[in-house]
């Protein structure tokens, strides 16, 4: 993208078809594809930042003079931690619903349960108490990295399903 800076200003964003120069030239048509005219003109490119998305998010452009770019302001993101760690707890309750409804239906398929699947039942509940325990210990800095369906409860689902 590229935007037509004005006295260190932004004063307009992405190249038109219809442009008059300074000098007075009329373009009806076209002007967006004369790369020969744009810098001359006050176009500048606009520079996508390199960023965390986890701890940061890109704000307002800019002109950097400097640099004779047009920049984003990078801000720190702002988390909510009561809200994430909702969504977190919403997300738990989803799996634990899933892995009871496979255990449910792995017990109506088989007279009797199969012991391996009882031996899993301690397991199950022991993943849902440290994962109710993890959430519960996160912070703003550590809550939008925390994966709930790790390769764990990946496995586990798994294994269950396999009873199916």
């Amino acid at each position: 993208m590229k935007h037509l800076i004005k006295n260190n200003e932004i004063v307009q964003s992405g190249i038109p078809g219809v442009f008059t120069r300074e000098s007075g030239e009329l373009f009806l048509g076209g002007y967006e594809t004369r790369d020969d005219l744009h810098y001359e003109d006050g176009w500048r490119d606009e520079v996508v930042p390199v960023f965390d998305p986890v701890t940061e998010v890109p704000g307002e452009l800019f002109y950097d003079v400097t640099s004779d770019m047009v920049l984003y302001v990078i801000n720190p993101r702002v988390v909510d931690l009561t809200a994430e760690k909702t969504r977190l707890y919403a997300e738990l309750e989803h799996l634990r619903t899933e892995m009871s409804n496979v255990i449910v239906q792995a017990r109506i398929n088989y007279d009797p349960e199969p012991a391996r699947l009882t031996e899993l039942m301690p397991f199950v509940r022991t993943m849902y108490q440290a994962a109710k325990t993890e959430i519960e210990a996160l912070t703003e800095a550590t809550v939008l990295t925390y994966k709930l369906r790790s390769p764990k409860y990946e496995q586990m689902l798994g294994i269950l399903k396999g009873f199916l």
